[in-house]
């Protein structure tokens, strides 16, 4: 009695279980950020379906989620300049796929569809970008290059069904013989600025010295000018520098005095 008990228990436990399993497979969750494609007997649904809970039959249909949220996408590729220097270009771009292509990229591309489309998009929308700059021209005008090829890449894959948000030149790496070429110009650059700065400062000193050389010749010039005009000038000169004394000096007859000086130029003492 105990034992028939006992295998009604196991059993009603075994089809409850059952029971369990066969209700869970029958319901499916669409996550957010995704959308869900419908597959009934290997046919696929015309319609994604949004994010939420839905029925389907165990092993006749089943619902698979397409992601639609941002996500990255790194990598680097070798292009060529347009002057034939080979770059190591790594980017990163964020994209995501639009929910209303979730169903034809399932059906035509599949799950992994990320990694078939974008990288052979990027690289032939480097190559042609890169293509059109001297390698010199590239490192300074690195936004406006990492600008043409996000708008390039994004026409192409905007009609794949996948928006790109984002896109950008992380790092630029040339070749060892290119960069060293490039320091050794950027070094004769900065020493020819130099030995200009010096000639520039050199030519100003001489400037000067010639404009303070023509200041001082107009000056003496100015003077002696006046001079030859004044006489008495001469004289009040010679008076302020006088100390008082008369200066006595010998001619062959005699004592003399050399200075005539007028007894009104002396005043009275």
């Amino acid at each position: 009695m105990n034992d028939a008990i006992g295998r009604k228990l196991v059993g009603v436990g075994v089809l409850a279980l059952l029971g369990l399993l066969f209700i869970s497979s029958t319901i499916v969750v669409v996550d957010a950020g995704h959308t869900g494609v419908k597959k009934t007997l290997g046919k696929v649904a015309s319609e994604a379906y949004p994010p939420g809970l839905y029925l389907v039959m165990p092993f006749v249909s089943s619902i698979t989620q397409m992601d639609n949220r941002v996500m990255k996408f790194e990598d680097k590729t070798a292009v060529y300049t347009k002057d034939v220097q080979q770059a190591d270009i790594s980017y990163v771009l964020n994209y995501n796929l639009m929910p209303g292509t979730s169903v034809e990229m399932y059906s035509t591309v599949g799950m992994n569809w990320a990694y078939k489309l974008i990288p052979q998009v990027i690289t032939a929308s480097m190559k042609n970008v890169i293509g059109q700059w001297n390698a010199l021209e590239l490192v300074s005008n690195r936004i406006k290059a990492s600008q043409d090829i996000q708008d390039m890449i994004s026409d192409d894959l905007k009609k794949e069904g996948i928006r790109v948000t984002a896109f950008s030149l992380t790092n630029i790496d040339f070749q060892p013989q290119f960069e060293q070429a490039v320091e050794a110009k950027v070094v004769a650059v900065q020493n020819a600025e130099m030995a200009k700065n010096q000639t520039v400062q050199v030519q100003e000193q001489a400037n000067q010295r010639v404009i303070a050389a023509k200041a001082d010749a107009e000056a003496m010039k100015i003077k002696t000018d006046a001079l030859n005009k004044n006489q008495s000038l001469i004289m009040y000169e010679a008076v302020q520098k006088w100390n008082g004394e008369l200066p006595k000096i010998l001619t062959g007859s005699g004592a003399g005095s050399i200075l005539n000086i007028p007894p009104s130029a002396l005043g009275s003492r």
